[in-house]
């Protein structure tokens, strides 16, 4: 890292010349860290063989091999078990290695941040991989420190560097103190060099070393594994049922007859057929399901501008039952534009200012932080966006905002609070300091020694606009309290909606979901764009300080009925949250400052402004809205339930396989006849249902149905009412015609092989049929073709896997090939079962007409 001397010869005052930052770049590196290093691609691998299933697996291919070799014969058996074997790891280790990549990709994001820097002595905004050694970084509070660096310059300058030193207090700093890559600024603004990026600077040396965490589960992934618990003990049940069944069956036909190389081939095939059992049943499918699902939702969710950080926030955002959102830039444009004002037009004085226009005119130039610029022939805002409608309407009448502030000596500058409410600056004119206020108009009224008339501010106000007031005095004996104040007048600052924001929260209405919104602008501007925004419901509008003032329980008890926080502080939303929470509410919160984290953390799924928000409110985060819209939340709510159903789908078809599939295995011996299924037959039905119909059914696109019911409570049952009936049903109907198939060959089949292939492809043609009956949740079909081509591609290549297995794979999968007739026979019969589907969904939709999904 270079010295402060070193670094201020490099940067100058004006910062880095634009034509320099190449050369620096390749002098001194880019702003971005190394990957962490990964255990090799071999052994993640090797690791995919310390599953229970597999190693079961390996020791039954061991004893197949020794049996085998004694034999002389019935080595195909052993190596489609290991095919099986080999084919179950790679998708295993493929999927994990895809979540892993998703994660990279993911933190490939936390380098597009948006940093002011000084270039060719101009503000403007870099991304912060663009930052390189030498740069000019303008600080404030929320801003995370993008490299090591000097201070070149501190006004109340705190920094929170406890992920470094583990000091929980924020460290004031001053001139030529260092500070850190991925530190906050907690307060007061400042300027820094930077010194060190990308992996020179601490945190790249310390990130070089570790290693990402993706252990954490998700409470759908708790309750998956639930499922998988229950599912697993009743193939363990069948498995051993099985294998007692057919030992029991073996000494009463003559297959055990005493210990020799006979007994223990055919012992050896009982055991072996009760571990496929298990593989069959044991539901690896489930993780790969939710991975596939949380994959998609994570891609489709950054398309529509969410940026996921947690994965839990997929699922957690569909279970919201109320979002309380922000007003600016979240429900309007945050293209703020001053359209009225208490003086006709902005006013500038090369002297001291002598009317109220001119004392706006300076205040709105000095005291701020903002600045503008010209890009693309727009003029872009580079900071707060009030103060940026203050500076655009000084240019708007020719006013040049950076002149005055030149020509203005400006001494101290108490920036903007959300509990105070204003923004003050001690400047020197004429041999005398004043304090030039800006604020809220009531806050300045109540500080100003004639109370002015506040009813243009109201009627401002009334009309959905944004008030901001300015105050000035004269500082006598150092007295900088902002009290004693001459009132100068008002503006009024116009934020029209976004597009199709009535529409969004009538959606989530509609959904079930109760939108509240947090101002802190006063409440008759908060009535009026609540009115507009279609929020206001009939609920109550209260002000953060009214809120504070209650109980705890008062506040339990007056929340369900709020649709408005005026004034609020960001405390006000964090106790909002809270309060929220004791109800039994799932809440999103939305939230732009440095002081939203502590709710933005509580909240059920808190979501960051990713253009106005500050790093610190980014970081506090469980979703980041790339486009700070409303509108982007509504489709994060439908992603978040659309990953729920689809996971339900997979449930679905998974349930329905394993639970015929095992009671046709235990049923068929018990009335004299060999087992339906060979060995590898059931592990080609294990890929179907773990591999291919997790891919097909968790594709599937999100329906418009989506949002037309209740939240699912976070403690529903996975399986639906729904779902338990159409197990049940589609399984003993699957049950009865293979049992049927099996002892009279009624599809086709004039011998003992035929009929058993018979068997086999009708059993995956009619799987394949009842995908398209789990597509359809709780008795609704989503569009049929366009909702879900990648299903129709899977299960068509499964078709042909399948009459390529039978035709040609008779050695291996013990079958015979089957006449055109007989599959046509098999494909049209097997379709039956579409029938008992749709029976099912009319049956569910009469009976609960008029209802919401009904929770488990």
């Amino acid at each position: 890292m270079l010295s402060f001397e070193e670094i201020l010869d490099l940067s100058g005052d004006s910062g880095l010349l634009a034509s320099r930052v190449a050369e620096f770049r390749e002098r001194f590196g880019t702003n971005e860290m190394t990957p962490p290093v990964r255990e090799p691609l071999w052994k993640q691998y090797l690791e995919k063989f310390n599953d229970p299933v597999i190693r079961i697996l390996l020791l039954a291919v061991v004893i197949s091999t020794v049996v085998s070799i004694v034999k002389g014969s019935g080595l195909l058996d052993t190596i489609g078990i290991i095919l099986a074997i080999l084919l179950a790891t790679s998708i295993a280790f493929f999927n994990e290695y895809r979540s892993s990549r998703e994660f990279d990709i993911l933190n490939a994001h936390r380098d597009d941040i948006a940093i002011k820097v000084v270039r060719d002595g101009h503000p403007s905004y870099v991304q912060s991989r663009e930052i390189v050694v030498g740069d000019l970084i303008l600080l404030e509070a929320g801003d995370v420190i993008p490299a090591d660096g000097w201070i070149r310059s501190a006004d109340d300058l705190y920094s929170d560097e406890s992920a470094f030193t583990g000091e929980t207090e924020p460290v004031k700093k001053e001139l030529q103190n260092r500070v850190l890559k991925g530190a906050f600024v907690t307060a007061g603004r400042g300027q820094m060099i930077a010194a060190a990026v990308g992996d020179s600077a601490q945190m790249g040396i310390i990130a070089a070393s570790l290693g990402i965490d993706h252990t954490t589960q998700t409470p759908l992934e708790q309750k998956l594994e639930s499922l998988a618990s229950i599912i697993s003990r009743f193939g363990y049940t069948m498995a051993v049922l099985i294998c007692g069944t057919l030992f029991i069956r073996g000494i009463l036909i003559g297959e055990v007859t005493g210990f020799n190389l006979i007994t223990a081939n055919n012992t050896l095939h009982y055991f072996m057929l009760a571990v496929v059992i298990v593989v069959a049943a044991v539901p690896e499918g489930l993780p790969m399901s939710v991975a596939l699902s949380l994959s998609l939702a994570m891609r489709k969710m950054t398309r529509a501008n969410c940026l996921v950080r947690r994965l839990i926030a997929c699922e957690t955002i569909g279970s919201a039952t109320t979002i309380c959102t922000d007003k600016t830039g979240t429900l309007t444009k945050n293209q703020m534009e001053v359209v009225e004002s208490s003086c006709s037009s902005p006013v500038h004085t090369t002297s001291l200012p002598r009317t109220p226009a001119e004392w706006i005119t300076l205040n709105a130039a000095v005291n701020g932080t903002a600045h503008l610029e010209e890009r693309n022939d727009n003029v872009i805002v580079i900071g707060n966006s009030t103060e940026g409608a203050l500076l655009r309407w000084l240019r708007q009448y020719s006013i040049d905002y950076q002149h005055i502030r030149s020509e203005t000596r400006v001494k101290k500058q108490y920036l903007f609070d959300g509990n105070r409410k204003r923004m003050s600056t001690v400047v020197h004119m004429e041999g005398k300091s004043w304090l030039l206020v800006k604020g809220a108009p009531e806050i300045l009224a109540s500080l100003s020694v004639q109370k002015p008339d506040l009813c243009g501010v109201s009627e401002l106000a009334c009309r959905a606009m944004r008030t901001l007031a300015f105050a000035h005095k004269e500082i006598e004996d150092g007295d900088e309290n902002e009290s004693g104040l001459i009132w100068d007048g008002f503006v009024g600052i116009r934020d029209h909606l976004r597009d199709n924001i009535p529409e969004s929260v009538a959606t989530c209405q509609h959904a079930g979901i109760r939108v509240r919104m947090v101002t802190g602008d006063n409440a008759e501007t908060a009535r009026a764009i609540a009115q507009e925004s279609g929020i206001m419901q009939g609920g109550t509008i209260m002000t953060g300080s009214e809120f504070r003032l209650l109980s705890e329980d008062e506040r339990v008890t007056t929340v369900p009925g709020l649709d408005v926080m005026a004034r609020a502080e960001p405390m006000d939303k964090l106790l909002l949250v809270e309060a929220l929470q004791k109800t039994g509410a799932v809440v999103a919160v939305t939230g732009d400052g440095t002081n939203d984290a502590p709710a933005l953390k509580h909240a059920d799924v808190g979501l960051a402004m990713g253009i106005a928000g500050t790093e610190v409110a980014r970081e506090a985060s469980d979703i980041i809205l790339l486009d700070d819209s409303f509108a982007s939340i509504t489709s994060a709510v439908w992603w978040g339930r659309s990953l729920y159903e689809n996971i339900q789908r997979f449930i679905l078809f998974q349930l329905t396989i394993n639970f015929c599939a095992c009671i046709i295995v235990f049923i068929a011996p018990l009335l004299g006849y060999p087992e339906p299924f060979t060995i590898i037959q059931i592990l080609w039905i294990n890929i179907i249902m773990d591999t291919l119909a997790a891919f097909a059914l968790c594709s599937e696109a999100p329906h418009h149905g989506l949002m037309n019911h209740k939240p699912i409570p976070h403690d529903a049952n996975l399986v639906t009412p729904f779902m338990w009936a159409s197990i049940i049903v589609t399984g003993t109907f699957f049950i009865i015609a293979g049992i049927f198939q099996i002892t009279s060959g009624f599809l086709g089949g004039n011998t003992p092989e035929e009929i058993k292939t018979v068997f086999f492809a009708a059993f995956i043609i009619a799987a394949v049929w009842n995908g398209i009956n789990c597509r359809a949740m709780d008795g609704k079909m989503p569009r049929f073709f366009k909702g879900n081509p990648t299903f129709f591609i899977v299960m068509g290549l499964v078709v042909l896997a399948q009459v390529f297995i039978v035709q040609y794979g008779g050695t291996i999968f013990g079958t015979v090939p089957l006449s055109l007739e007989q599959w046509l026979t098999i494909i049209i019969a097997s379709a039956s079962v579409l029938i008992v589907g749709l029976v099912l969904r009319f049956a569910f939709r009469y009976l609960n007409t008029g209802n919401n999904r009904i929770p488990g």
